[in-house]
């Protein structure tokens, strides 16, 4: 019983492992962001892009990544790339060395004939990684840096660098051709003729390639990204002492350049000066000229209202005069008309009323001075007291009778013609 017990336990294991290595061996699973190969045994190939199972039939297989990346970076070990190294080393065009840091990322061909010729030519991802995209890589990477110097990549043409060895990997090698250029020898400073390579252009300008390996293998390029160079330390001591002469001469060049502006600024203060001054001076003139042609006309003005004035004047005079003519041919005729009425006036009545008041205040006068006199004296001493009155009356009628003489008044032949009217 313990023999057939141990039998079956033995014919069971050993179903286990040919069941497990029909399994293994039947099928397989291919992962994603993965490509495998399959070979069957009877020769018949086939590529299983596709995430999921396949059927292997004891047949063998190779995986692939769909994308391979080639890190060339300072910094190793940090992501899971394909390929990872310290840089690719390079040499310029004037023979210095330097490296240059970097990613790549390349995208196997997604059509199966292209696939199994990358897989005919190179046999595993690894064979691929190492002896295409690798050696795609650095022969690009050395092709740019010897069209240029290394202080020409180092300073100017990092740009031009970066999209040269983009073209060169997607595209293909540059054709390249030599060009002689005149140059100065280093130690000596003599001029030497070098030839140096430059890329041949096509009818359209643009750049010709060789046939690229990439290309033919249906390879799509995501980059390259070229992240820092480093220089051997000869070059960059070339480099630092040519720029600290460049700086020199930059230096002397602005300082030439800052002495000549300031010449010419003090050259052209001086002028602005003079300018300014001229320029007061004339302005200084032109308030003297308008000032003295203000003056001017104020006179002018001043002179013709004078003759205004005069004028008017002149006018007043003559007026006044016309005005004095007027008067006097008025008054001279009222004269003559109040001479002429008081004439008749006279000739009509004898100037009566006249005489009369001549007469009148003669009169008065002699009898306020006769009032005053004493005719009859306060003692008499004669027989009576007659004759101071009778003198007085007398001399009354002598003063009477004469004024009316004088005055050719007859009064009483007047006084009769009167009564006889």
């Amino acid at each position: 019983m313990e023999q057939y017990l141990t039998k079956r336990m033995v014919y069971l294991v050993i179903g286990l492992i040919a069941l497990f290595v029909f399994l293994k061996m039947g099928f397989g699973i291919n992962d994603m962001g993965h490509r495998t190969v399959v070979q069957y045994p009877n020769g018949t190939v086939y590529v299983k892009f596709s995430p999921g199972f396949y059927t292997q039939w004891f047949g063998s297989i190779e995986t692939y990544k769909d994308v391979i990346t080639f890190d060339f970076d300072k910094e190793m070990g940090i992501e899971d790339p394909t390929m990872d190294q310290h840089g690719i080393a390079v040499r310029y065009q004037d023979g210095g060395t330097g490296t240059i840091f970097g990613k790549a990322r390349f995208s196997l061909p997604a059509d199966e004939p292209t696939m199994l010729s990358l897989h005919r030519d190179f046999r595993s991802n690894t064979g691929v990684a190492q002896k295409l995209i690798r050696t795609v890589t650095e022969e690009a990477m050395n092709l740019t840096a010897g069209l240029m110097t290394s202080e020409e990549a180092y300073a100017e043409k990092r740009g031009i660098y970066t999209q040269w060895a983009q073209e060169q990997i997607a595209g293909g090698k540059f054709q390249t051709g030599l060009k002689e250029v005149m140059g100065l020898e280093e130690g000596t400073g003599q001029r030497v003729v070098r030839n140096v390579p430059v890329i041949k252009t096509g009818a359209d300008g643009l750049s010709l390639h060789l046939p690229s390996d990439l290309k033919i293998y249906g390879f799509s390029v995501v980059g390259p990204q070229i992240t820092d160079w480093d220089f051997e330390p000869k070059t960059l001591e070339q480099i630092q002492t040519k720029r600290q002469a460049t700086m020199a001469i930059i230096t002397a060049k602005a300082n030439a350049e800052r002495a000549r502006q300031d010449a010419m600024t003090a050259e052209q203060q001086g002028l602005a000066n003079v300018v300014a001054a001229k320029y007061e001076e004339e302005v200084l003139k032109i308030k003297a000229v308008v000032q003295a042609q203000r003056e001017k006309e104020v006179r002018v003005i001043a002179a013709e209202q004078k003759v205004v004035v005069a004028e008017q004047t002149k006018l007043e005079a003559e007026q006044l005069k016309l005005a004095a003519v007027q008067y006097k041919q008025e008054q001279t005729l009222r004269g003559e008309g109040d001479g002429a009425y008081k004439k008749l006036v006279m000739e009509a009545d004898g100037a009566l009323a006249l005489k009369t008041q001549v007469w009148k205040e003669v009169n008065f006068r002699y009898a306020e001075a006769i009032e005053k006199q004493r005719w009859v004296p306060e003692i008499q001493m004669g027989s009576n007291g007659t004759s101071g009155g009778s003198a007085a009356t007398g001399l009354v009628e002598l003063l009477t009778a004469q004024t009316a003489k004088q005055l050719k008044l007859d009064m009483e032949m007047q006084g009769q013609s009167t009564s006889n009217k």
